[in-house]
């Protein structure tokens, strides 16, 4: 059997003869070819922007993907042209293409010299690419199964791929052109509607009025409002002009409308798909039906005023009004843009919109020396505050407001630096998506996540309420909440979702932090794309816990010093002053010092605490304050933090120290595994422990102390590594004999301190726990 590194899963053949493994640039080489015909399966907006800018004409024709289902000729234009088109448009997907091309491409769209194009009554399961050149000759045909994405030319995608290249072969080119030009064309509408054109024609237009030199800025980002209404518009576009119109041509027969009424019906086989598709299918499908008139012999398409307006209650019924009100809490926008990083023009690549809302606009603004200084005064205000009136302050204790600060200033730029720092996939895990503020009531963490607020966004009303989303008597309302959250992290904005007050259950409990906090990151470490960090408080009151698998995915700061109470009055006074001076000048500076970091190829993403061994993904966040510092003459403070904190590993090392200390009498030695038996259950609210302290206590227990692994923790009694939990919690191992070298001793000591001390760990074991 052939090892894997010898097969060649993207097989290109050149004019017939095997070739060795061409880049993508070398297929669509745009210094040979200057125009493109191509019909493909996929087209991403990444391959558009890295390959094919540079070519002078592109037309390109989606095709469907492959179905499983055995259709009837009237069910693939109900069941697959037709709904596939419909959910496309819903989901807005043209709009998003559109939005992630460059501001370049978006130019070419809009002046015709990119097409992109799609059947929405036919399918289409062609895949060819015609390259030429307008200025001579030259041609190129590529056929097989790759699509133009990234995917189709990945080595490691695991996907075997056939990549068929015949150069210069004229009847061949022209063949397959005339197929287009006849065959495919007639069905073939623009992916980019009218609608959306419009929009973007319109922001540009509205950039321009609003410069001061009248150019404006190229780029379009259509928000969520405008996206909505380009979707209503294009369903009933789609069912009332399209449909009707391939029925005029004779492309349908007449009676697709009849099959159009009936699709809602043998649905079992279908209904077997998750409940996520099968909801939007059938949207998309009562959709069709009611665009119908209903019991005419001859079945004909409503009004389109009848059709747009069940157009819109059917994309809006999905969703009650206390769902609306919920995604209408988050509303702060930033757009991280790498394409649009142009550090000779001072653009940092973010994006805000503008403050009307109709396009967006350059975020971040080099500061002056004198800007920079009050920036850091500000910060050192603010810090004193908690110097002077949080009770047993000290340095270290205050390191934890300022790495929150520079974790909310990194946060836009999280993405970009967890895609740089990993060598591994999951080394993304080291770059969490999430910090959280663990703290006692009264020390001061909702005004902490207010100060973040106004220093990065120059306010401090983006904060949300974790327990307010929904409103109490909400039926499911916890999961609803981790949902809304979920949406809020994923509507394109980089800047970080500010949530006060998360309660404990959500970190506790498998169902709501696994599905958000573990499966997030994991979708970010597998398809790095830009995606709202979250930044929360939470209560600790000594008792909190998360699972093992989302604090591995968690930044955790713990807070747990409260302001002093005699001198509430005083604090409040004092940080309400500082607050009034702060603005988020520093930020815009950091952001274009960061983006300079980013753009640098020699940029080192790499640093690892010595001690800990953690990945410290702020380092160069670090840098950059260190070097604002010397700029303007003032010194590191005491309280600055110098690498990643690990408050959760220490916050369960204490835990079981004093767990220990309490009630050492009921951890059990087992002298033949050299191990200790604890009977966990004790832990009950009879002994007076909380309902939840058996979760917690388990959860704050490292797998690696336990033996057997996993199944040390299970179960009543758990069973833990003696030698290495007392190196743990840093007491003394009272089973570990002293060995007095003066001493003399016999045979049956010798073997009783052989049996007492831990066994010596060999290679795998040290190497791999």
């Amino acid at each position: 059997m052939a090892k894997s590194s010898s097969i060649n899963k993207i097989h290109i053949a050149f004019d017939g003869q095997d070739t060795p493994p061409l880049k993508i640039h070398q297929l669509f080489d745009p210094r040979k070819f200057n125009q493109l015909l191509a019909v493909t399966g996929n087209v991403t907006a990444d391959f558009i922007n890295q390959y094919l800018s540079k070519f002078l004409k592109v037309e390109i024709a989606i095709s469907q993907n492959e179905t499983d289902h055995q259709y009837s000729s009237n069910e693939m234009v109900t069941k697959v042209a037709l709904a596939n088109s419909l959910l496309a448009a819903a989901n807005k997907k043209p709009a998003k293409l559109f939005s992630a091309l460059s501001s370049q491409n978006q130019s070419n769209v809009l002046d015709s010299l990119f097409k992109i194009e799609v059947a929405p009554t036919q399918v289409i399961h062609s895949r060819f690419y015609l390259l030429s050149n307008s200025d001579n000759d030259d041609c190129r045909v590529i056929l097989g199964s790759v699509n133009l994405d990234e995917h189709s030319f990945d080595k490691q995608h695991n996907q075997y791929e056939e990549v068929l290249v015949f150069d210069n072969d004229r009847m061949l080119f022209n063949n397959l052109a005339d197929h287009f030009k006849k065959d495919l064309q007639p069905v073939l509408r623009s992916f980019f509607s009218t609608n959306l054109l419009k929009a973007a024609q319109q922001q540009i237009e509205e950039s321009k009025k609003d410069s001061e030199d009248g150019t404006g800025s190229a780029l379009v980002i259509l928000d969520n409002e405008q996206t909505d209404r380009i979707a209503e518009q294009d369903v009933t576009d789609i069912i009332k002009h399209d449909v009707q119109q391939d029925i005029d041509h004779d492309i349908l027969p007449e009676m697709i409308t009849k099959a159009m009424r009936d699709v809602t019906t043998n649905r079992t086989q279908d209904k077997e798909n998750i409940a996520r598709a099968v909801k939007q299918h059938d949207t998309i499908y009562n959709l069709q039906k009611e665009s119908v008139s209903p019991r005419a012999a001859k079945p004909k398409l409503k009004t389109r005023e009848k059709i747009a307006k069940e157009v819109h209650e059917a994309l809006v019924s999905g969703m009650s009004p206390q769902q609306r009100d919920a995604e209408k809490k988050y509303t702060t926008f930033l757009y991280d843009r790498p394409m649009e990083r142009n550090l000779a023009n001072h653009a940092s690549g973010l994006f805000v919109p503008n403050d009307t809302g109709t396009h967006p606009i350059p975020f971040g603004k080099i500061a002056t020396i004198s800007q920079i200084r009050d920036g850091l005064k500000s910060i050192a205000a603010v810090m004193k505050g908690y110097q002077q009136y949080v009770v047993d302050y000290d340095d270290n204790y205050g390191k934890r407001f300022y790495e929150a600060i520079l974790y909310a200033f990194t946060a836009p730029f999280l993405w970009e630096i967890r895609s740089k720092a990993s060598l591994n996939p999951e080394d993304g895990n080291d770059v969490p998506n999430f910090l959280i503020l663990g703290a006692t009531a009264g020390s001061g963490k909702s005004t902490l996540l207010r100060i973040i607020n106004q220093l990065t966004w120059n306010t401090d009303r983006s904060l949300i309420d974790f327990g307010t989303i929904y409103p109490s008597q909400t039926p499911q309302k916890k999961a609803k909440t981790v949902e809304a959250m979920e949406h809020y992290m994923s509507l394109g904005s980089s800047y970080p979702v500010l949530m006060d007050e998360i309660e404990p259950y959500f970190f506790q409990q498998d169902q709501y932090s696994r599905h958000l906090v573990v499966d997030t990151m994991n979708e970010l470490v597998n398809h790095p794309h830009a995606i709202a960090p979250l930044i929360g408080t939470t209560n600790y009151d000594s008792g909190f816990t998360m699972l093992r698998e989302t604090a591995r995915r968690t930044y955790y700061l713990q807070i747990d010093k409260v302001i002093d109470e005699s001198q509430k009055g005083d604090a409040n006074k004092y940080i309400y002053n500082v607050r009034q001076t702060l603005n988020n000048t520093l930020f815009k500076d950091f952001v274009m010092r960061m983006a300079e970091l980013l753009e640098d190829d020699e940029t080192p993403w790499r640093s690892f605490n010595q001690e800990s061994g953690r990945l410290d993904f702020l380092t160069m966040t670090r840098q950059i304050f260190k070097h604002y510092y010397e700029m303007v003459d003032m010194d590191v403070p005491s309280y600055f933090p110098e690498t990643v904190v690990d408050d959760f590993k220490e916050s369960s090392r204490n835990r079981w120290a004093k767990l220990y200390l309490t009630q050492s009498d009921d951890f059990k030695y087992r002298s033949s595994d050299q191990s200790l038996l604890f009977d966990i259950s004790k832990l009950n609210t009879f002994n007076g422990f909380t309902a939840d302290s058996i979760e917690k206590y388990r959860n704050a227990l490292p797998i690696e102390l336990c033996v057997d692994g996993i199944n040390g923790k299970r179960g009543k009694f758990v069973e833990i590594k003696a030698a290495e939990f007392f190196r743990w919690i840093g007491e003394h191992n009272p089973y570990e004999e002293a060995t007095d070298t003066n001493a003399p001793q016999d045979s049956n000591n010798d073997a009783s301190e052989k049996k007492a001390r831990p066994k010596k760990k060999g290679f795998w074991a040290r190497l791999f726990g």
